[in-house]
């Protein structure tokens, strides 16, 4: 019932903590800074309940770089999305993964004029990524596709606009952003993929998603919008 301070982070010309995921005891934190706790730390940090420490090398470079803007967790393996080119020194193009020793490539993201991952979900062993992109390591997916430890694949036919949050409820993965088709379908900011086929949420929201929740059986969204599906929110 009270607040304790973890140290600071700090950057020349600004100093962000954007995402946190947990693996065990430990603690991640992802965004834009070169050093936590004093500690030099290139974006993304670990946080062992007393001291922080960096992976590896960190994330950096791109020529709009803007570090990590998402986490998720599968297992061990804690997967890192963002505005990036490197990973711990080794090539990496928006996404990595860290096993808890090194890092590795995920294939690359390309298309678009600011090709990034803002958003990340785990069902089962594959991993699921939105962003502004539209290819996936040479394969056709826009702005959402999926990993399967080994490949990329798209969700039918994508949306016709950026995702930036993703949820997941059981088997089902809840998609929110700027589109307004999901798989071709008529699908307003959000939308839900059943592992074969897109759906839509009623008539959605009338604007913009950015962040998304599941609780039980109920999804909660939030973002830049007036309404959802046709009532005041």
């Amino acid at each position: 019932n009270t607040w304790s301070a973890l140290g600071s982070v700090t950057r020349d010309g600004g100093n962000e903590v954007y995402v946190l995921a947990a693996i065990g005891t430990d603690l991640y934190a992802g965004g834009l800074f070169t050093t936590v706790g004093g500690v030099p730390a290139n974006n993304i940090a670990k946080w062992n309940g007393s001291t922080w420490s960096a992976l590896g090398s960190g994330i950096g470079g791109g020529d709009y770089p803007w570090g990590v803007g998402a986490l998720a967790v599968s297992g061990t393996d804690l997967y890192v999305s963002g505005g990036f080119t490197m990973a711990g020194g080794v090539p990496a193009t928006n996404i990595a993964k860290w096993n808890g020793t090194s890092w590795s490539a995920l294939g690359s993201v390309t298309g678009g004029d600011y090709p990034e991952v803002g958003a990340l979900a785990v069902i089962g062993s594959d991993l699921y990524a939105g962003g502004t992109f539209q290819t996936r390591y040479g394969a056709a997916a826009d702005f959402i596709a999926k990993w399967d430890g080994s490949s990329w694949a798209a969700l039918g036919s994508g949306m016709n606009a950026p995702v930036y949050a993703l949820a997941v409820d059981g088997t089902d993965l809840y998609a929110g952003g700027f589109f307004t088709t999901a798989g071709g379908v008529p699908a307003n900011h959000i939308a839900k993929w059943d592992g074969t086929a897109w759906s839509a949420l009623g008539s959605g929201v009338d604007r913009l998603v950015r962040a998304l929740a599941v609780s039980g059986t109920d999804l909660y969204a939030g973002g830049f919008f007036t309404t959802a599906g046709g009532v005041p929110a």
